[in-house]
């Protein structure tokens, strides 16, 4: 595929094969759901007004990192151990534990929300949001986990399946909720609480769980579990706090230091640039993630650091120009998916967009960390991107308002991977193809310039104008990928024959 890449050894190859499949159908159980919440955001920033929608991205901000909390450190651990259960035959002690672990978690939540909710006279314009708030972390919490055990088993038809059946219920009750109950965004979240409830039991009898373990009396066996989770998923809750504020402390700075208004349409053109960006490599990080764990005591580090280049090449390769597409098109498509009070926030699109390519691209180089069991250096590296971000913001906002926090995100995002990259090489170094990237790099710029430059020649029609400005940067960057011999056309053009054939064989 690549002339400048060595031959991939054989359990790379095999990997691309599983990516490739396992890529596409998380890309099912990810662009729905995706396209769902565009259009979503699309109806809600015409409904309500810049006030409303500020608050309502609040109240979910704010619900999503408490569950952070309760939830990430059991998502990490059960990705890291279930494959070792798994190798050894005990699944069935695995799943007794957890479903005790999980009922534990569940009296941590309400005894918290009980004594929380003598204060909540205190949140002001939120208070009334407090106990549906309760309710959606409990969901969630229960979504995030039961996901991540399907996700381990590499059930991903069933991923994909509850991930869109949950999606779409979510959107139309609260779609219903909004037009006949209430015009208030209260609606939105009692839509996200109806529409994850009515599939978590399904998922929890999917995982192989049972109430039947439960014991009000820890054992021995259990007691060992939750430890083992704890000393490994507990530095991660600090990790996925530390996340928590370098993606939401802008949100939280902007209503202190400028308006609410500001956080309305800082959200709304958040919430397209991370929907977007999601419908491509979400699925790609989805799949890699179990692959690249289940090598653990299979393989040794150069090879597993070989499948982490591999990996964080294609990841390069189908996020890059995707940013050449929308820093050419910002201002059309939120002519097309906002409404006209959002717009004036698109310059920060591009911004945001380059931000998250940056974050998502330490994903996979912190494999190596969460493999050797370094998630206190995580810790210590989101932290300080959170707190880059927060010194950034303290000086932007005040000066440029949300577009300081754009900017601000981007150099906070900007950080983690640089600070993962430098101190790699202690533990599975992360080696980033340097000529591979440097020819994506110039495919992308030279689509860019082409479409920018003939994009009013297409003028009139939004959607159109999009399509054909889409199709024009995916031919181009293709093309000049082909001419530098970064995609090796004889090669590819073999194995598509050769799928034509097997698939006209069947």
């Amino acid at each position: 595929m690549n002339n400048a890449v060595e031959k991939e050894p054989n359990h790379i190859n095999q990997d691309s094969k599983r990516l490739s499949k396992d890529t596409l159908t998380y890309g099912i159980a990810v662009i729905i759901p995706a396209l769902i919440g565009v259009i979503s955001i699309s109806i809600y920033t015409r409904i309500f007004s810049l006030e409303a929608y500020g608050e309502y991205n609040q109240i979910f901000n704010t619900t999503l990192l408490i569950t952070t909390l309760f939830s990430q450190w059991i998502q990490q651990s059960i990705q890291r151990y279930r494959p070792l259960y798994r190798s050894k035959n005990k699944l069935w002690e695995f799943n007794a534990n957890l479903t005790n672990l999980l009922a534990y978690m569940f009296i941590i939540i309400i005894g918290f929300a009980l004594l929380t909710s003598f204060f909540k006279n205190s949140f002001g314009r939120y208070e009334g949001y407090y106990w549906i708030c309760v309710l959606l972390i409990l969901t969630q919490f229960s979504f995030l986990v039961l996901g991540a055990l399907l996700q381990s088993d590499f059930k991903v038809r069933e991923y994909k399946n509850y991930n869109l059946l949950t999606a779409i219920l979510k959107f139309v009750v609260g779609i219903l909720l909004v037009f006949y109950v209430s015009e208030n965004p209260i609606s939105i979240i009692y839509g996200l609480v109806i529409g994850q409830i009515f599939l978590i039991g399904f998922m929890f009898k999917e995982n192989g769980l049972s109430l039947r373990s439960l014991r009000l009396n820890p054992t021995l066996q259990l007691i060992e579990f939750i430890k083992l989770f704890v000393i490994y998923g507990f530095p991660m809750v600090g990790w996925f706090i530390g996340n928590s504020i370098l993606n939401l402390a802008d949100r939280y700075m902007l209503e202190a230091m400028s308006s609410i208004k500001d956080v309305g349409v800082y959200s709304a053109n958040y919430s397209l640039v991370s929907a977007s960006l999601g419908l491509l490599t979400t699925p790609l990080l989805n799949a890699a993630h179990p692959i690249i764990m289940n090598k653990v005591d299979k393989f040794s580090d150069i090879e597993i650091g070989k499948t982490v280049t591999f990996f964080t090449r294609v990841y390069l390769m189908i996020s890059l120009p995707l940013l050449s597409f929308i820093t050419a098109f910002h201002k059309e498509i939120t002519q097309l998916l906002l409404g006209e009070k959002f717009r004036e926030g698109s310059v920060i699109i591009p911004i945001l967009f380059l931000g998250l390519i940056f974050w998502n691209l330490g994903m996979y180089g912190h494999k190596g960390y969460e493999i050797k069991e370094k998630t206190k250096i995580m810790f210590i590296f989101v932290l300080a991107s959170a707190v880059v971000n927060i010194i950034f913001n303290t000086f932007l906002i005040p000066l440029y308002g949300y577009r300081g926090a754009a900017i601000a995100t981007l150099i906070s995002m900007g950080t983690y991977p640089l600070l993962i990259k430098i101190c790699s090489f202690k533990y599975i170094a992360w080696k980033i193809n340097t000529w591979s990237t440097i020819r994506i790099i110039i495919s992308c710029v030279l689509s860019f310039f082409i479409v920018f430059v003939i994009k009013n020649l297409f003028t009139g029609y939004v959607v159109i104008q999009l399509i054909v400005g889409f199709a024009i940067t995916l031919i181009v960057y293709v093309g000049v990928l082909i001419i530098l011999k970064e995609i090796n056309y004889q090669e590819l053009k073999e194995k598509i024959l050769q799928k034509r054939s097997s698939s006209s064989s069947k």
